[in-house]
């Protein structure tokens, strides 16, 4: 009976779903394999304990720390006794996307940024020779413990593969000759197009020194090397990501019927909250007055935040609804001040602006979407927070997930190089 109303609610979860359960009861199974390791400085399998810091949530099983082999005998002696965090942080690492157009190649390593055990990968590009500037993907896990670490006050999403086995009801194997029976529903956003392939191309990979300026607009440049981020296993800076919020502020201005928006740069929450720290409105008393808004005649003020310096969020006052939105890929609750310091703000700004009080400014309180996508590795934070704008300023749903961001990459790459708002968001 169990075993058959497993099956029939298996019936109804998507194919990626299924496989999330069965990577889990893998991972279990991992985990009863280790209870049996104790790391030499003092890690416990078993319990999940770590003398220094202990995981969040879910993820106490793994370390803090990756293997660190200088040599091959070391490589050697870490295989015939793996450290726990070693393993886990491989089950836990994606894969490298392939990259589109572009034949690899391997290239012999040198002196690498983080850990000597991985290789660089190169590429080919219209015959030129590129090196990725990151030696290697950086997984969710590991991603998850830089953040923590930065804001050890905030509190982390479950990990987005914590699918519990037991709503199924099915063993492993059962589990698994499912999965092979269902077909996975077609998701995702449109691919680019040929026009938006090429562009981005020609901005990642093509000729011309780093410091050419490849885009120039709303009083910025932005060159060859700032639009290197966009390529796969890199992180967005912020030149990239405000100049993609200024297109989309003047998408919403050349499209009747969107909601009316303000984008102030990616500053404005680390002036306004003192760096989390202490509330100035001061400092942004004058960012209205420059930009020729008046907050109170629009929908939403929609601005990206850097958490910790280490991760990319996304925040919005909502004017319409009387309330503040958190938009983030990893973590569940926003900065501990960022209600009160956006409520002060408001209050200050109609204050400064009618030369008057706004009441009933204490019923704004934090409006939570029913589901934000999340990340599921350590280093597309940035292009979900351009796709978080891009959907909610047009008062579209946030449809796209994981699986996107490598097409959403690439559209970001081509928007930016044309510098055009003329395009349209995900439907």
């Amino acid at each position: 009976m169990a075993v058959t109303q497993g099956i029939e609610a298996g019936r109804k979860r998507p194919a990626q779903d299924l496989g999330e359960v069965v990577s889990k009861r893998l991972r279990s199974a991992h985990k009863s394999l280790l209870s049996a390791v104790v790391d030499r400085d003092g890690f416990s399998a078993k319990t999940g304990d770590f003398p220094v810091t202990a995981w969040p949530g879910p993820l106490r099983l793994l370390s803090l720390r990756a293997a660190r082999a200088e040599s091959e005998a070391e490589a050697v002696a870490a295989v015939a006794s793996p450290e726990p965090e070693t393993v886990a942080n491989a089950l836990l690492r994606p894969l490298p996307p392939a990259p589109s157009g572009r034949s690899e190649i391997r290239i012999t390593p040198g002196p690498l940024l983080w850990k000597p055990c991985f290789k660089r990968t190169g590429f080919i590009y219209k015959d030129r020779k590129f090196l990725e500037p990151r030696p290697r993907y950086m997984g969710y896990a590991e991603y998850a413990s830089w953040v923590a670490a930065a804001v050890p006050e905030q509190e982390l999403r479950p990990s987005p593969m914590e699918t519990s086995a037991a709503e199924t009801g099915l063993s492993g194997l059962e589990l698994l000759r499912l999965l092979s029976k269902l077909k996975a529903p077609k998701k995702g956003v449109p691919q680019i197009t040929p026009e938006e392939k090429q562009l981005a191309e020609d901005a990642l990979y093509g000729s011309g020194s780093p410091d050419e300026v490849v885009a120039s607009r709303f009083s910025v440049e932005v060159t060859r090397r700032q639009m290197e981020c966009l390529r796969p296993g890199a992180w967005l800076n912020d030149e990239v990501i405000n100049f993609y919020y200024k297109l989309l502020q003047e998408r919403g201005k050349a499209v009747e019927g969107s909601p009316k928006c303000w984008f102030p740069n990616s500053f404005f929450w680390p002036k306004l909250s003192g760096n989390n720290k202490e509330y100035s409105y001061k400092d942004v008393r004058r960012w209205t007055v420059k930009a020729k808004i008046d907050i109170f005649q629009l929908d939403y003020v929609i601005f990206p935040m850097n958490i910790g310096e280490t991760h990319w969020a996304m925040g919005a006052i909502d004017l319409k609804d009387k309330g503040f939105r958190y938009f983030d890929s990893m973590i569940s609750k926003p900065p501990a001040n960022f209600v009160s310091f956006l409520r002060r703000y408001v209050a200050d700004e109609h204050k400064a602006k009618k030369s008057k009080e706004l009441s009933g400014m204490e019923e704004w309180e934090l409006l939570v979407p029913a589901k934000i996508p999340q990340q599921k590795n350590g280093y597309d934070c940035g292009v979900f927070t351009c796709f978080f704008a891009d959907c909610f300023s047009a008062g579209k749903a946030l449809t796209f997930e994981q699986e996107d961001m490598p097409t959403l990459r690439m559209r970001i790459a081509a928007r930016v190089l044309k510098a055009d708002e003329k395009f349209d968001p995900i439907p």
